[in-house]
Formats: structure tokens, C-alpha cells, sequence
């Protein structure tokens, strides 16, 4: 998927233009009940989201608000839901940055993640955590980039599936480390994640609320965070940048989406609801206990968001040769 001149062009007329569009009384939305799509089975991390969102989203309008979830072919079903859904603002996705990911793994993902929706707001990012078996016998994040690039190929690394997060993170570093670790791909975080404890592999980039429980046990070692800077969870552990890789940052997103051509003041009237949402004390420290830092960016930022993304897990895609079989 290129980000051709037309795609920006069209990202950049989905920012808010009262002017192109008819008069809408925002005052007026919603009138009756709001759908949240969620793209998987519930339990993940869209879904506890989602569901937190939904939970105080328009409170002061008394309309319900439902999540619902649509899984399936790699969270394309959902997604192709939104897109066609009527664009009056009571269908909205809630999605991650697997949005842009998915189109460069299969052939025809069925929708365009530039062009079918009209990006609202990023409302949270989390980092993953590099941890090793406790067999590995680097105790600290350089003592494990020497290993890892001596061991070459012989180091194995699992992830919740072809393209999934911690797939992308570990090629990301493969590529900026020069290490050679091999991808096991697993059904799934929780199978991956008891493969890392068992040591039938030996290194995994996981969340940060697994690597905390299971790092207090001993199950295994966490030994750096992905983020740009330390996080408060887990403020012991280094950043991969500051221990041996300076320019690796890896982190990933979360956001909502309504379909395109929804009326640019339901657009603000969304992004303005979930702001004041994101502020609430109670939401927040339910989202830092989950290992997410709370965002909540304006339309612009986030579709400057999705350009880098594009570009940048493009390259890692057609670098790493991923593909979905």
C-alpha cells in the first residue's frame, strides 16, 4: 500500500471543514444509541478499551452506548463493517495501528485505511517490554544485545501471529540491532507468552502488564522497554535506545475511526467527547494499570500518525519479507 499523492491528499481533506459540509446541531448527537466495532474477540486490548471508553462516553446525553465485537480474517471483518456503515456518527471503530498494518500482509484486505475513514483521535499508546527465559544468561539489556548478535540465527523470538506487534517490534530490531533472532509465531499472546516461560523460546517483546506479573515470579526477565522513555510501571528497566540502540523506539496506538464523509462536526463532536473522557482520573489510572500511556490527539495529529506508520511498517513488511499465508 503506497502512500501516494492521492492518499494524502485525501487524509488531508479529512480534517474538520464545517465549511465543505452541511449544517449539523451537534447539540442534537446522539439521539439514540451508539455502536463501538471492535475489530477482535473481546478480552484484547482494543476491547477492555473500548469497553472503558463506552463506559462514559456521552454520559450527559443518557444514549447507551454498545461495543461489539467483530472479529475475524485478522480484524478486517470489523473494520469493513465501519466502512460501510452509515457515516452519521453512530457507528465508530475503535482499532490500533494493525489498521495500517494489515493492508501490506494479505493481498486485498478489503478496505483502505486512508481513504474509507475518517480518522477521529488517537487515545492511547503502549510500549512492549523485551523479555528473556530465564536460561539466557544476560542479566541486562546490553549483556543481551552481545548475546543476541553472537547467537545469530540460533536465538529464537515468539509473537501473537504473523504481522502481530511483537512480530514487527522484533524485525524493527533484527534490522536497527543487527541481530538475526527467528520468528516463531504462535496463535495468539497467551500461547506465545507461556512458550517464553517454558523456554521452547528464548526471547519475546511482550506487554507490559504480562511482563510485569510474570517478571515479580521469575517466570522470566524483563530487561528494556521499547518507548522513547522509561515507563512508570516498570521504571527499573532501561529503554532499548538509551542501552545499546539508539535510534530504536517502538511503540503502537490505539484510535477511533468513523466511517468517511461523516459530517465534520460529529467528527469534533467524537473527538471532543473523548477527550473529556480520556481526562477522567478513574479512566486514566485504569489505563495506566494496563501499560498505556493516555494521548488523546486531535484529528490532524493522528492522521500525521497513520502517514508514519504507513512508511514505516511498509519498509519493515517488504524488508522482513512478511506475509500472510
Amino acid at each position: 500500500m503506497a502512500l501516494n499523492r492521492r492518499s494524502l491528499m485525501f487524509l488531508a481533506g479529512a480534517l474538520p471543514s464545517a465549511r465543505a459540509l452541511p449544517a449539523f446541531a451537534q447539540s442534537d448527537f446522539p439521539s439514540r444509541r451508539t455502536t463501538i466495532v471492535v475489530p477482535f474477540a473481546p478480552g484484547g486490548t482494543n476491547d477492555i478499551l473500548a469497553r472503558l471508553i463506552g463506559s462514559k462516553v456521552f454520559a450527559s446525553s443518557n444514549q447507551p452506548v454498545l461495543v461489539d465485537n467483530k472479529g475475524g480474517a485478522g480484524g478486517a471483518i470489523g473494520v469493513r463493517a465501519v466502512a460501510a456503515a452509515a457515516p452519521d456518527g453512530y457507528t465508530i471503530l475503535c482499532h490500533s495501528n494493525s489498521i495500517i498494518i494489515q493492508p501490506f500482509l494479505v493481498k486485498d484486505a478489503g478496505y483502505d485505511p486512508l481513504t474509507d475513514f475518517a480518522p477521529v483521535s488517537q487515545l492511547t499508546e503502549f510500549p512492549l517490554v523485551v523479555v528473556v527465559h530465564p536460561s539466557v544468561p544476560a542479566k541486562t539489556f546490553p549483556e543481551f544485545l552481545q548475546y543476541a548478535r553472537a547467537k545469530g540465527s540460533d536465538l529464537f523470538y515468539g509473537s501473537a501471529g504473523v504481522g502481530a506487534g511483537q512480530h514487527l517490534a522484533s524485525e524493527l530490531f533484527n534490522r536497527m540491532a543487527g541481530t538475526k533472532m527467528q520468528h516463531v509465531p504462535f496463535k495468539g499472546n497467551g500461547p506465545a507468552t507461556a512458550a517464553v516461560m517454558a523456554g521452547d523460546i528464548q526471547v519475546m517483546f511482550d506487554i507490559v502488564p504480562t511482563a510485569l506479573n510474570l517478571g515479580a515470579n521469575g517466570s522470566v526477565r524483563p530487561l528494556a522497554v521499547t518507548s522513547a522513555e522509561r515507563v512508570p510501571q516498570l521504571p527499573q528497566l532501561p529503554t532499548i535506545r538509551e542501552s545499546g540502540v539508539p535510534d530504536y523506539v517502538c511503540t503502537f496506538w490505539q484510535a477511533m475511526f468513523l466511517p468517511k464523509n461523516t459530517p465534520a462536526p460529529i467528527v469534533e463532536r467524537w473527538g471532543t467527547e473523548l477527550k473529556k473522557v480520556l481526562q477522567d482520573k478513574e479512566i486514566q489510572a485504569r489505563l495506566i494499570e494496563q501499560g498505556f500511556r493516555v494521548v488523546g490527539s486531535s484529528t490532524a495529529e493522528l492522521v500525521e500518525i497513520m502517514q508514519r506508520d504507513t512508511t514505516r511498517w511498509g519498509k519493515v513488511i517488504a524488508d522482513a519479507g512478511i506475509q500472510v499465508q
